[in-house]
């Protein structure tokens, strides 16, 4: 399973985590990534992962859940 956002690309990146010694090891920076049902443009509705800022954004429309009520419940 890929780190990386479906709709940018936004992905893991790499560097150095530096302590107040000035020691230098490698740490990594994950994207925030949400798991979102989307509704594509083709009408298609499909899970992917999707980062906050894309999210924010309104690059995705998500799928609209609509709630069962009584009425629809007892039919």
């Amino acid at each position: 399973m890929s780190r990386m956002c479906d709709v940018c690309g936004k992905g893991v990146m790499s560097g150095n985590k530096v302590s107040k010694s000035y020691n230098h090891t490698r740490r990594t920076w994950r994207p925030n990534l949400h798991t979102v049902k989307a509704t594509l443009p083709n009408g298609a509705v499909k899970t992917i992962k999707v980062c906050s800022s894309c999210l924010s954004s309104g690059f995705v429309s998500k799928k609209v859940r609509v709630p069962k009520t009584a009425e629809t419940a007892q039919n």
